[in-house]
């Protein structure tokens, strides 16, 4: 039996670590379980910009996986 996997760039995995990290931090201050953030850094709606970014931070990775899942299973369809 083949083994194909799908490795993921280093690149993606590192942006995709940081966009959960901000996610998790924007929603942990956003139902203000934790206040975190310095409150120099703090603005008007700072942990929706948190969550937002770190959403958008988290779509390239999940982007390039489903891509390579989609390519694979081509690929074992022509095999047939």
């Amino acid at each position: 039996m083949e083994k194909n996997r799908i490795r993921p760039p280093l690149h993606l995995l590192i942006v995709n670590a940081i966009g959960s990290l901000l996610f998790g931090l924007g929603l942990a201050e956003y139902i203000d379980a934790a206040s975190l953030v310095p409150a120099g850094w703090r603005f008007e709606h700072y942990a929706l910009v948190m969550l937002s970014v770190g959403a958008v931070m988290m779509v390239p990775l999940t982007l390039f996986l489903v891509r390579a899942a989609l390519a694979h299973v081509a690929d074992l369809e022509s095999r047939r």
